[in-house]
C-alpha cells in the first residue's frame, strides 16, 4: 500500500490540483435558489389530495369500528346457528361420504382408531 502511495506522490506531488473560483461558496445559495422552480398550484393540489385521502381513511376506519362495535347479533340468529350446529353434529352422513371419497373401509378406520 505504501509503495502505491509513494508512486502516486512522486508522480503527482503533494500539491492540491483542484481550484475553486473566487467567491464560489458565497454565491452558491443564491444561485441554487434562483434555479429552483416556482411553487405552482399543482403542488398545492397534490398536498390537498393527500389530505383528502387521509381523511377518507380515517372516516372509513371510524365507520367500520362503529359498525362492528355496535352491531349486535339478534337472539334469533344465535338460536339458528346453535340449531344448525347441533344438526350437523348429529348427522353422520358426512363421515360416510368422506370415507367413500377416501376409499377406506371399516378395517382401516378401526386400525387408525386403535393407533390413537
Amino acid at each position: 500500500m505504501e509503495l502505491e502511495e509513494n508512486y502516486i506522490l512522486e508522480r503527482a506531488g503533494r500539491e492540491n490540483h483542484f481550484r475553486v473560483p473566487e467567491g464560489y461558496f458565497e454565491q452558491l445559495p443564491q444561485r441554487v435558489v434562483s434555479q429552483l422552480p416556482e411553487r405552482s398550484s399543482k403542488s398545492r393540489l397534490v398536498s390537498l389530495r393527500l389530505w383528502h385521502y387521509a381523511a377518507a381513511c380515517v372516516v372509513a376506519v371510524f365507520v367500520m369500528g362503529v359498525t362492528f362495535l355496535f352491531l349486535k347479533d339478534s337472539e334469533a340468529q344465535k338460536v339458528q346457528v346453535a340449531k344448525t350446529t347441533i344438526n350437523v353434529m348429529n348427522d353422520n352422513s358426512y363421515i360416510d361420504e368422506a370415507a367413500d371419497y377416501a376409499m377406506i373401509d371399516n378395517v382401516e378406520i378401526y386400525a387408525c382408531l386403535a393407533e390413537n
